[in-house]
């Protein structure tokens, strides 16, 4: 409460500045990649240089030693996100990506969610694939767990399982 004790005004306000405040000039604010650090897991690893951990570091750029590479007979990779929480797009970074031969981009694959670790639904189907890097948008859906299902590895005959970044997205 502000009394005054006198004639004249209470206050006198000759400038102001506002500031912060999201107005609608404001860029949105940059999308948070909330796979970056989480722990991961997988089938197999290629070499202990190229294990699970690697395809949720934040970089490309570290050579062979910066992807999850594998060579074993079911090719996955997961990752736990802490808690569940809404996802709606996945990122993902495959061998041309990291500076890799392009016929080893990741050909088929499935992205699967689960809130348990057990249950899984398959929310993206990827075939014929020959890009470096796909985006993958789906409805929001609640999701602690986030898997990569390797069908077929390359487009030639190379049985490797190349990525080099995950990322996972709220939208």
């Amino acid at each position: 409460m502000f009394n005054g004790t006198g004639t004249g005004g209470l206050f006198d306000v000759d400038d102001f500045t506002l500031t912060g405040g999201g107005g609608p000039t404001d860029p949105p604010p940059a999308p948070v990649n909330l796979a970056l650090g989480k722990p991961a897991t997988a089938d197999s690893s290629c070499a202990a240089i190229e294990g699970p951990e690697k395809a949720v570091n934040g970089s490309v750029s570290g050579g062979n030693a910066d992807k999850w590479c594998s060579v074993g007979g079911s090719k996955w990779w997961r990752v736990d996100l802490g808690t569940a929480t809404t996802v709606g797009r996945f990122v993902v970074k495959h061998s041309g990506a990291g500076g890799e031969n392009a016929a080893w981009n990741t050909r088929d694959f499935d992205i699967q969610t689960s809130v348990d670790g057990a249950t899984w639904t398959t929310r993206v189907q990827a075939r014929a694939n020959t890009a470096n890097v796909t985006t993958h948008t789906i409805g929001p859906v609640s999701a602690r767990y986030v898997r990569l299902n390797v069908l077929a590895p390359t487009s030639n005959t190379d049985m490797a399982a190349r990525v080099y970044e995950f990322e996972v997205y709220a939208s």
